[in-house]
C-alpha cells in the first residue's frame, strides 16, 4: 500500500514538471496541424486559380481561331452563292482570295448537290473529288445535319479521304432563284489540326489538357485531345461555346495537384519557428505577402479575361468587313432603345444596294467588298451623334436616327442616302454605279414602343421601293401593311384550300396540227374559292411557292387528272394522254418515285410538264436520278414554256424529252413577224433532228394554226381551238366534236 502511494506521488511530480512543456507542445502541434492544412488548401486554391486563368486564355484563343476560320468559310460560301455555276478555275481563284496565311484553314471542298466537285488547293486533294456525302458513312451524318439545320457544322478530328486527320467545317449554301431559297450544296473547310492546337496554346503549356465534345465524357471516343482520365482527376474545366457546337476543356498540372506546395518544408519551419516567440509574427508577415501576391495575380488574370470578353463582345456586335454595327447590334438597339430625350421618335431606313450582284459578277469578290466598304463609309459620314449606320447582312444596311418631328427628317435622310449612294465608285480604276433602294418608317409618337414592328414596316417599304424601280425611296403606309396582311390571309386561305380540297382540275385539249384530232389534254389547276369564285394560277401560284406547298398542289392535281382519265376511258372517250405540271419542289421530294410506282399507269398515258425556268442546270444532280426513273415507269417528259427560261439547250436535250412546248409569247407575233416565224422554224428543226414533237401554245387564231401547220409543228393548243374547261365540259366538247365528225362523214 505504501509502495503504491509513493508511485502515484512520483508520477504526479513528473507530470507537474512537464506540464508547461506538454501544454506548449500540444499547442504547437495544433498550430502546425491547422497551419499545414490551411496552407495545403490555399496552395491548391492558388494553383487552381492559375490553371483556370491559363485555361481561359487557351479557350479564348481556340474560340477566336475557330470563329475566324468559320468567317473565312462563310465569305467563300457567299461568293459561291453569288456565282453558283462557276467551274474549278473560278472556285480556285475565289478560294485563293479568301484563304488567309494566318488562318488554320488548309483547303476547301465545294460539294454542289452533296458531291465534291471542286477543291482548293487542287494538288494533294484530288482524292476528295467525287466524294458523295450522302453515301459516305463517316461524313454523311455531319453533312446531312448541316443541310437540314441550315447551320454551320464542325466535326472532327476526322480521317480525310485525301489522307490525314483534321477538323472539318461544313457550311450549307442556299441560292435565291427569285422566289425561294434553293439548296445548292455544301462548302467544307479543312482545319489544320496541329496548327490549330499550336496557335491556340495547346502545345506550349505545362498543363495536362483534355478536350471533349460532351461536358462529362464517358468513353475515350468522346475525347479528341488529351486523355479521358484527365476528367476524373479533379481538373479545372471551361467551355468553348460556338454557334456550331460546344467543347469542354479540362486541365490540371502535368505533375498533379500539390506537388510544388512545399508542405514538408513548411511543417519543418513551422515547428522550428513555433518554439520562438517571434515565429508567429514572421509567419503572419510571410503569409500576408504571399496572399497579396496571389491577389495581384488573380487581379491580372481577371483584367485579361475582361479585355478578352470585351473584344469578343465588340466582334459579336460589329461587321468584320465594314466595321459597322451588325444585325445583332440593331436587334439589341430596338429591344432596349436609348432615346436622346423622352419625346424623340425613332426613324428606321432599310437600305438595299441595287447593282451589287452585277458588281460581284463582273469585279469579283474583292470588288464586292470594295462596294460594301465604300457604302459603309458614306453612310457613316451621314450619321450624326445619335445616328446609327449598320450592315445587317449581304448588301443590306440599316440607318437609324431620332427626331421630335420624324417625317421631314426621315424624308430628307432617305433622299440623302439615295443621292449619296448613286455617286460613282472607282473599282480597279474603273467607274462603277451602284445605287440603292430604301424603305422608310418612323414612330408616329414617342409613346409608341413597338419598335420590332417598325423594322417590319421599313422592310415593307423597301419591298415597295424595289417593286417600283431602282434608286428610289418608299415610305411605309397603312396601305402597304394592308397589302401584306392580305397576302398573309391569302396564304392562310390557300393552306386551308389544300386541306378542304378546294383545288379543282381544268383541262385544255391539244390537237394534231394536220388532222385537228385530240391527241391529249393539259391539266390546269384552279382554286374554287368560297368567296372569290374560280381563281386562275396567277392568283395563288406565288403564294403556294412561298408556302412550300407546290409539291402538295402537284400531287393533288395529279390524282384528280388520273381519276378523270379513268372516267373518260369508261365513257369510251379517246383521250390518248393527260399532261400535268411538275414543280421543282415536287421533283425533289424523296418519296416521289414510291408514290408514282403505286399508280395504275399505262405506258404513254401520263406526261410530266417541266418548266424550263425550273433551272435544269442547278437541279442537274436531282434530275439525273429522277428523270430516268420516271421514264422507266412509262411517264413521258415534256419541257414547258420553252424559250423563256435560262437553261441551255444541251442540258434540256440531255433528258431526251418527248415534247417541247413553245411558249405563247413566241407564238403570238408569228403572224406579223418573219423573224419570230424563223425562230419557231428553228425550234421545230431542233425537235425534228432529235425526234422530239413540238407543241405550240397560245394558238389564238386559225391563222396561227395554219402557219404553224405549214412550218411543221406537230401539236397545237390554244383558245382558237379550245379553252380550258372542266371535266364535264370536256366530255360534252368531245361528244360534240365526234358528232360533227360523224355528220361530215355522212
Amino acid at each position: 500500500m505504501k509502495f503504491r502511494r509513493n508511485l502515484a506521488r512520483s508520477i504526479m511530480s513528473h507530470t507537474s514538471a512537464f506540464a508547461p512543456a506538454i501544454f506548449a507542445a500540444t499547442i504547437a502541434l495544433i498550430v502546425v496541424w491547422v497551419a499545414t492544412n490551411w496552407r495545403l488548401e490555399k496552395s491548391l486554391a492558388d494553383e487552381r486559380s492559375i490553371v483556370a486563368g491559363e485555361l481561359a486564355t487557351i479557350s479564348s484563343r481556340l474560340q477566336t481561331n475557330l470563329n475566324s476560320n468559320v468567317k473565312l468559310l462563310q465569305g467563300l460560301a457567299a461568293g459561291i452563292a453569288v456565282n453558283p455555276t462557276m467551274d474549278q478555275s473560278g472556285f480556285s481563284k475565289l478560294a485563293a482570295q479568301i484563304m488567309q496565311p494566318d488562318s488554320q484553314l488548309r483547303s476547301f471542298a465545294a460539294a454542289p448537290g452533296m458531291v465534291v466537285r471542286w477543291v482548293y488547293p487542287e494538288k494533294g486533294n484530288e482524292k476528295a473529288i467525287g466524294l458523295d456525302y450522302r453515301t459516305n458513312e463517316k461524313q454523311r451524318a455531319a453533312a446531312m445535319l448541316a443541310r437540314n439545320t441550315h447551320n454551320i457544322v464542325l466535326t472532327g478530328p476526322v480521317e480525310l479521304v485525301q489522307g490525314g486527320i483534321a477538323f472539318v467545317v461544313r457550311c450549307p449554301i442556299y441560292i435565291n432563284d427569285g422566289t425561294s431559297q434553293i439548296f445548292w450544296g455544301l462548302l467544307s473547310g479543312i482545319v489544320d489540326t496541329p496548327r490549330l492546337y499550336q496557335e491556340s496554346g495547346l502545345g506550349s503549356t505545362e498543363l495536362e489538357i483534355a478536350i471533349s465534345t460532351t461536358p462529362e465524357p464517358k468513353s475515350p471516343e468522346q475525347v479528341f485531345f488529351g486523355n479521358l482520365g484527365t476528367f476524373s482527376k479533379k481538373p479545372v474545366q471551361t467551355s468553348v461555346d460556338m454557334v456550331y457546337g460546344r467543347w469542354t476543356l479540362a486541365a490540371r498540372p502535368k505533375q498533379g495537384w500539390g506537388q510544388n506546395s512545399g508542405i514538408g518544408t513548411f511543417e519543418f519551419y513551422a515547428i522550428l519557428l513555433s518554439l520562438c516567440v517571434v515565429a508567429p509574427i514572421v509567419w503572419v508577415g510571410f503569409l500576408t505577402k504571399s496572399r497579396q501576391g496571389t491577389i495581384e495575380k488573380l487581379r491580372l488574370h481577371k483584367k485579361k479575361l475582361v479585355r478578352a470578353q470585351q473584344r469578343l463582345e465588340y466582334l459579336s456586335l460589329h461587321d468584320a468587313l465594314t466595321g459597322l454595327p451588325n444585325r445583332r447590334f440593331v436587334d439589341r438597339m430596338i429591344a432596349q432603345p436609348q432615346r436622346p430625350s423622352p419625346d424623340n421618335c425613332l426613324i428606321l431606313i432599310h437600305i438595299d444596294l441595287d447593282r451589287f450582284k452585277e458588281i460581284n459578277d463582273t469585279k469579283g469578290h474583292a470588288g464586292g467588298d470594295t462596294v460594301l466598304q465604300a457604302t459603309a463609309f458614306r453612310l457613316a459620314d451621314l450619321a450624326g451623334p445619335n445616328d446609327v449606320a449598320a450592315r445587317i447582312g449581304g448588301d443590306e444596311f440599316i440607318f437609324a436616327s431620332w427626331s421630335t418631328n420624324p417625317e421631314p427628317k426621315a424624308n430628307e435622310l432617305a433622299q440623302q442616302i439615295v443621292d449619296t449612294l448613286e455617286q460613282t465608285l472607282f473599282i480597279d480604276g474603273a467607274e462603277c454605279l451602284v445605287g440603292a433602294s430604301v424603305g422608310v418608317a418612323w414612330e408616329t409618337d414617342a409613346g409608341d414602343r413597338d419598335l420590332g414592328q417598325l423594322l417590319l414596316n421599313a422592310d415593307l417599304a423597301l419591298y415597295e421601293a424595289k417593286k417600283t424601280g431602282r434608286g428610289r425611296a418608299a415610305v411605309f403606309t397603312e396601305e402597304l401593311r394592308s397589302a401584306a396582311i392580305h397576302s398573309k390571309e391569302l396564304a392562310d386561305e390557300f393552306n386551308h384550300a389544300l386541306d378542304r380540297d378546294e383545288l379543282v382540275a381544268f383541262f385544255q385539249p391539244q390537237f394534231n396540227a394536220n388532222t385537228l384530232d385530240i391527241v391529249g389534254v393539259e391539266t390546269l389547276a384552279r382554286w374554287d374559292h368560297p368567296r372569290k369564285g374560280l381563281l386562275a394560277p396567277d392568283k395563288f401560284l406565288d403564294v403556294a411557292e412561298r408556302l412550300g406547298r407546290t409539291g402538295d398542289m402537284d400531287r393533288l392535281i395529279l390524282q384528280k387528272a388520273l381519276f378523270e382519265l379513268t372516267r373518260w376511258d369508261s365513257l369510251g372517250m379517246q383521250i390518248p394522254r393527260v399532261s400535268v405540271n411538275m414543280s421543282a419542289r415536287r421533283l425533289a421530294q424523296p418519296n416521289l418515285l414510291a408514290e408514282l410506282s403505286e399508280l395504275p399507269l399505262a405506258s404513254g398515258r401520263l406526261c410530266f410538264e417541266l418548266l424550263e425556268t425550273i433551272s435544269f442546270d442547278e437541279l442537274q444532280p436531282v434530275l439525273n436520278e429522277i428523270i430516268p426513273a420516271v421514264k422507266e415507269l412509262g411517264i413521258e417528259i415534256e419541257i414547258d414554256d420553252f424559250g423563256t427560261g435560262h437553261a441551255s439547250i444541251v442540258s434540256l436535250l440531255r433528258f431526251e424529252p418527248r415534247r417541247l412546248k413553245i411558249d405563247r409569247e413566241i407564238i403570238k407575233p408569228i403572224i406579223a413577224s418573219p423573224s419570230q416565224r424563223r425562230l419557231v422554224t428553228s425550234i421545230i428543226e431542233i425537235g425534228r433532228s432529235q425526234n422530239i414533237d413540238i407543241v405550240a401554245e397560245g394558238v389564238e387564231t386559225m391563222e396561227h394554226a395554219k402557219i404553224l401547220k405549214d412550218l411543221g409543228c406537230h401539236i397545237l393548243q390554244g383558245y382558237a381551238l379550245a379553252r380550258p374547261m372542266s371535266s364535264e365540259q370536256l366530255i360534252e366538247f368531245c361528244r360534240m366534236k365526234d358528232k360533227g365528225v360523224a355528220e361530215v362523214g355522212r
